[in-house]
């Protein structure tokens, strides 16, 4: 796919292809950011077209881990890290009070000669007191800050997405 704003490709991801690898590569990173919207998303996703080409891609491999404590309190679950409030009775037998110190997600990619892995890991920590198609080849060459997604084609589901600025 191609625009005024950037070029795109849409890459088989996974052992059974069952999800993409989708490269954007924008003239300018902070437009192509501000107008990436659930919106935009939906319309772009549909307009990729299959075409013979060649993709440049750098090697890069990135690690991000944060934890998700005040997200999920924004979102409502306060009493689970409160010592004297949360209830886990259900879940974990334990006579001294039990609750959430530490939420964390950490994200690993890795991409290159050989090919792509991708993971992702939530951990949850307890404590107790104790381009439109023509008759030209496609071509890509990613050698400026880009941005990434990898989706689940199946569901639609965004399972990663992130910018790459110093490739």
């Amino acid at each position: 796919m191609e625009t005024d704003d950037f070029q795109a490709v849409s890459l088989p991801y996974g052992e059974d292809e069952d999800m993409s690898m989708k490269i954007f590569l924008p003239n300018d990173m902070t437009d192509f950011q501000e107008n990436l919207t659930n919106d935009q998303w939906e319309k772009w996703k549909d307009e990729f077209e299959q075409q013979e080409g060649t993709v440049m891609l750098p090697r890069f491999d990135l690690e991000y881990e944060a934890s998700l404590n005040e997200t999920l309190k924004t979102l409502g679950m306060t009493t689970a890290f409160e010592e004297n409030e949360a209830n886990f009775d259900k879940m974990i037998k334990e006579d001294d009070p039990i609750w959430i110190s530490e939420v964390k997600q950490k994200t690993f990619l890795d991409v290159n000669e050989e090919g792509t892995e991708a993971a992702g890991v939530t951990s949850v920590e307890f404590e107790t007191t104790s381009l439109p198609v023509d008759d030209e080849r496609f071509e890509m060459i990613v050698d400026r800050p880009f941005f990434i997604v990898i989706t689940d084609e199946e569901t639609g589901l965004l399972l990663f997405m992130g910018a790459i600025q110093k490739p």
